[in-house]
């Protein structure tokens, strides 16, 4: 199989990639080029706006949640964990942290590169068709990637910014919790914590007095709602 362009390129980090040998190999035969770096600061300055997604080992030394953590600060490309763990909290952990999968170790090459397709799908890059939407002081520019309120810019990041598309996109509609996880992480959750954890994280960019929320409110077991001004 030919080499893949340089924008299918996945980035694995990991202490020791010699024993991720069979994921690689199974990625590379999905049709990915993968590139390899070690955990630190160098992991970090390995980004570039080629890699599609970062695979990441949970045995890296400082722990996959920092790295991921430091990733999204820097990065909206997708984040898989490849885990040694059997327990539920560091892959809870991770997920919070902002990854948007975990697979367990060993992983079957197949799924593995089944993932990476569905990760890259959900990736950052916005439908260039999708129009504006601007619901009172709030605009959200899909194309740009931008959110203004009132006229000034906020940062969001790449799951905060689908949540409010999609809660805008639906004004007006209260959005179940589980549309809001499937569509934006493409996982269910029993607990729905990282839902919660990036709602609360939205509204403090967007509301007014974030204790009081008038335009991302509550919709108490069922879901949110994006209210529309009041005429």
């Amino acid at each position: 199989m030919s080499p893949s362009p340089p924008h299918s390129a996945v980035l694995a980090i990991s202490d020791a990639p010699a024993t991720l040998e069979p994921q690689l190999r199974a990625l590379e035969d999905g049709g990915f080029t993968v590139e390899t770096a070690a955990d630190g600061p160098g992991a970090l300055a390995a980004v570039r706006s080629h890699h599609l997604l970062v695979v990441v080992d949970d045995r890296i030394g400082t722990g996959p949640v920092e790295l991921i953590r430091a990733l999204r600060s820097r990065s909206e490309v997708p984040v898989i964990v490849l885990s040694t763990s059997a327990d539920e909290q560091p892959v809870v952990a991770a997920l919070e942290a902002g990854a948007d999968d975990v697979i367990g170790l060993p992983a079957r090459g197949r799924e593995l590169v089944a993932r990476a397709r569905a990760a890259i799908r959900r990736g950052p890059e916005p439908p260039a068709e999708e129009t504006v939407i601007e619901i009172g002081a709030v605009r959200l520019d899909p194309a740009g990637y931008v959110v203004t309120v009132a006229g000034q810019g906020v940062e969001m990041t790449r799951k905060e910014f689908e949540l409010l598309r999609l809660l805008m996109a639906n004004a007006g509609q209260t959005v179940p919790r589980r549309t809001l996880i499937e569509r934006v992480w493409g996982w269910e959750s029993t607990e729905g914590k990282t839902l919660d954890t990036h709602i609360r994280r939205i509204r403090a960019k967007i509301e007014a007095d974030p204790s009081r929320p008038a335009r991302i409110v509550t919709v108490r077991k069922v879901g949110y709602r994006f209210n529309r001004p009041r005429p």
